[in-house]
């Protein structure tokens, strides 16, 4: 049962009302891409928007953010005054700031200059350099951030500290109301952390928080209230107590999410082993071993620091370990890069694609063919040939394959680094958390396809954050504690049994 019906705004309680939404819809010509949504953000609270890529989310935050004016109903302010946001400066005159996925920051320019940029001081003259380092160093103050320095370069910062001078930048215009667009994307946990303490301190001061995010987990420990957005339309709302893991993903796609995975297999202990890793020492491995067979799908599960990724990097020659033996199909590999690892069969997809992953100057189709050119795995047209197919078997969306990976959506360029190792075709494929910041309809087409491999004889490795697909998509999950095996599960586990399994190993 969905919490609250979706023709009712969201109740804020006792907490005052910060911005009303009142049956708002914005239509481009014949379309509607958003209709008689009503929603009340309140101060004080965090109030998570969810939703598939298309829904609709990503107009309502425009509307919000006066970036698109409304076809349909209006937005109004805590005394009931009707907001006519016309830009995005009347947003921002309305105390409504926007802290983005890409940040809006410039490199070459510092702290306190960054902070100034768009602020309207009286009279034409730039403010002096004691104004602005004093108005940064006051909006710093104000997030509690006491390591970020106001005459920093911001080229020479962390993402995370990034963004914390995104939301000092919000916060010098008196911003009462501020969104959160999939803010923690770029960031390891740490840093995420670090944000979500920076979202909780906002909240305490009384700034309506509107935080969009895919990443569940972290929507269940930071939202007071989820608003769930399907084909335009709000479908769910209400206080993120009434709302389960399931019910959101049942929310967000109009169907149970245990649709979303494909049968699991109980794989017979006899199939041939494609990859053995025994007593493997490294920076946070303390011994680890690892045996995965033919026509598996291994889950990796762990705290971020207990050694799921840290295996896969090494096994994958990223990490040299000190002490440990790795076994491809049998065959020992004595010194292992990531290019005898490829020459042996294995593929690697990381678990920052935007760092680590995407040639985000190079085309969707170039990014798809980029491991068999560069190991010259087959000629030019025959890996172009095999790219086109498996772009294609993946359902890639791109209005073109010859645009910059870069006009993809996140799930779209994920599933074409996919492609890229399908291209491949490893006998074991490795994948580190391989659907951050996917939305649920991507992470269902990602998982038809790692299921498709394991039944084609290969072997899939993976971590994720996310205990339920953890839960829902391997055959057998490893539970990692301080470097090394401390657990393993081949009978099927609840995902809240694995969360409260994972809580155990700190």
């Amino acid at each position: 049962m969905l919490p609250n019906k979706p023709h009712d705004p969201s109740p804020a309680g006792a907490a005052a009302t910060a911005l009303h939404l009142k049956s708002i819809g914005k239509a481009f010509g014949s379309f509607w891409a958003l209709r008689e949504v009503s929603i009340d953000f309140a101060a004080g609270e965090v109030h998570a928007l969810l939703g598939e890529n298309g829904a609709g989310k990503s107009t309502l935050i425009k509307l919000i953010a006066g970036v698109h004016a409304p076809t349909e109903g209006g937005l109004f302010d805590e005394a009931g005054t009707p907001l006519n946001l016309v830009t995005p400066r009347d947003a921002l005159n309305a105390g409504i700031g926007v802290v983005h996925q890409e940040l809006d920051l410039f490199d070459n320019l510092t702290v306190a200059e960054n902070i100034a940029l768009g602020i309207e001081d009286s009279g034409l003259a730039k403010p002096s350099k004691r104004d602005m380092h004093t108005r940064a160093a006051r909006a710093l103050a104000e997030l509690r951030v006491g390591t970020i320095s106001p005459e920093a370069r911001v080229g020479q910062l962390s993402t995370s500290d990034k963004q914390l001078v995104a939301i000092a930048k919000v916060l010098t215009w008196k911003a009462r109301i501020i969104i959160f667009d999939e803010p923690t994307s770029a960031l390891n946990a740490a840093e995420a952390a670090r944000l979500l303490q920076t979202v909780a301190h906002l909240k305490e001061s009384g700034v309506a928080v509107i935080y969009v995010s895919h990443k569940l987990a972290e929507i269940f420990t930071i939202a007071d209230r989820i608003s769930v957005i399907r084909d335009g339309r709000l479908v769910a709302n209400g206080p993120a107590h009434d709302f389960s893991h399931e019910t959101v993903v049942e929310a967000m796609l109009g169907r149970n999410p245990a649709e979303l995975f494909p049968g699991r297999h109980a794989k017979a202990a006899t199939t041939p082993p494609l990859l053995t890793v025994t007593d493997l020492v490294g920076q946070r491995l303390q011994g680890a071993s690892l045996t995965v067979r033919q026509g598996e799908i291994v889950a990796l599960a762990g705290l971020p620091d207990a050694g799921p990724s840290d295996l896969l990097q090494h096994v994958f020659g990223l990490q040299r370990a000190k002490r440990g033996r790795v076994e491809i199909a049998g065959r020992q590999v004595r010194r292992l890069s990531s290019r005898e690892a490829i020459r042996h069969g294995l593929g690697y997809l990381p678990a920052d694609r935007l760092l680590d992953g995407i040639l985000p100057l190079t085309s969707v189709l170039g990014n798809a063919e980029a491991t068999n050119r560069a190991m010259h795995a087959s000629s030019r047209a025959a890996g172009r040939s095999a790219a086109f197919e498996n772009i294609k078997r993946l359902a890639v969306r791109a209005s073109s394959l010859f645009n910059p990976i870069t006009s993809l959506s996140g799930g779209n360029q994920q599933k074409t680094l996919l492609a890229r190792w399908l291209v491949m075709k490893p006998k074991v494929l490795m994948l580190d958390d391989p659907t951050r910041g996917v939305d649920i309809g991507a992470k269902a087409e990602i998982y038809r396809i790692l299921r498709q491999i394991a039944d084609a004889g290969s072997a899939v490795i993976f971590t994720s954050s996310d205990s339920l697909e953890l839960a829902n998509l391997a055959d057998r999950i490893v539970l990692f504690r301080h470097g090394r095996v401390a657990h393993e599960y081949t009978e099927p586990v609840t995902h809240a049994e694995l969360d409260r399994a994972i809580a155990a190993t700190q």
